[in-house]
């Protein structure tokens, strides 16, 4: 586990209130909601404008709440990863930073994405006064928390590809005990679908019903299989550098025996075919599997279960188009 001070600030805020991580979360929920009806009884506004408002509104307090609670499930997929990563470190070495994320840019990525988030605030009709006032202020702090997550995941990114240039032990053979890594390049897909997904609920039937509403939650469901392929591609890579290596071992293994053989063809000595015909056959069957080897650290179970997950969005996208859903479900 990595220490306190190499924790992401979410990280930090789980570490601190341990057990009522949740139920903090789930107070939080409760808070923003009572807010955004106070704010809605102070605006005085009546009727179905109000009521498409306030629903339009929920959707950035849903996406803090969301982002908090999924956090404690992805970290230890994180946790996970870096154990079976550390098993295959070199017992030499200490020249790759320990700390995946750093606080100084951490911050600096919530700050753009407040600003962010201040410039993209939701212009909804009806909310005016107070409604305005909440929707800058949960807009600011989505897009804050929003950030310091991309950030977070990028920057493990990046910590990976620096362990794995640092060199590790890599058989050809290890890919399963690499399949944690891509675990937790699939909850990060998944966590950001699910984000997508709930974002959808809140938007009108005339945002989606744009070709920019098409190209944007397109373009997410892009960024969200690259966030995955992303994670694993390090490992891809060294992966695929351990086989190349070991087949240009076993080739020249292979190589050499197969000279052998034929050097000594013609020979009388008794164990001819033991000795020098039965090495060319095993590192010709050695050879075949080294090339079948994966160098991807997933399974199918992974890529379908992935793949499965990007139909959830396009789902509740066509839902709310076909049914011509306006303010909300």
């Amino acid at each position: 586990m990595l220490p306190t001070v190499h924790q992401s600030l979410l990280a930090g805020l789980e570490g601190l209130l341990g057990s009522r991580y949740v139920r903090f979360s789930v107070l939080l929920a409760v808070g923003l909601v009572l807010l955004l009806l106070l704010a809605a009884y102070a605006q005085g506004a009546r009727g179905h404008v109000l009521g498409t408002a306030v629903w339009s509104l929920g959707m950035s307090p849903t996406m803090i709440v969301y982002i908090l609670l999924v956090h404690p499930p992805m970290r230890r997929r994180w946790q996970q990863a870096m154990e079976s990563l550390h098993a295959l470190a070199p017992t030499a070495g200490g020249a790759v930073p320990e700390a995946p994320v750093s606080h100084r840019g951490e911050w600096l990525a919530m700050l753009v994405g407040a600003v962010f988030g201040l410039v993209v605030a939701q212009d909804v009709p009806g909310a005016e006064g107070w409604l305005r006032a909440y929707s800058i202020a949960t807009s600011v702090l989505v897009f804050a928390l929003l950030a310091g997550v991309i950030y977070g995941g990028l920057a493990r990114t990046r910590h990976l590809a620096a362990r794995s240039r640092a060199g590790l032990e890599l058989d050809v053979f290890d890919a399963h005990l690499l399949t944690p890594f891509a675990r937790w390049g699939q909850s990060l897909s998944l966590a950001f679908v699910g984000g997508i997904s709930l974002s959808l609920l809140f938007q009108s039937y005339r945002s989606l019903h744009s070709v920019e509403g098409l190209v944007i939650y397109g373009s997410l469901i892009i960024v969200a299989l690259t966030l995955f392929f992303m994670s694993v591609w390090t490992i891809h890579v060294a992966l695929a550098k351990a086989q190349k290596k070991e087949l240009d071992r076993v080739r020249r293994d292979l190589a050499a025996a197969r000279e052998l053989m034929h050097r000594h063809a013609s020979s009388d000595v008794a164990r001819t075919r033991e000795d020098f015909y039965l090495p060319v056959v095993v590192c010709g069957i050695y050879e075949k599997q080294v090339s079948d080897a994966p160098t991807w650290p997933f399974n199918p179970t992974i890529v379908r279960q992935l793949l499965a997950s990007v139909v959830a969005p396009l789902c509740v996208y066509g839902f709310k188009l076909a049914l011509g859903l306006g303010g909300g479900l």
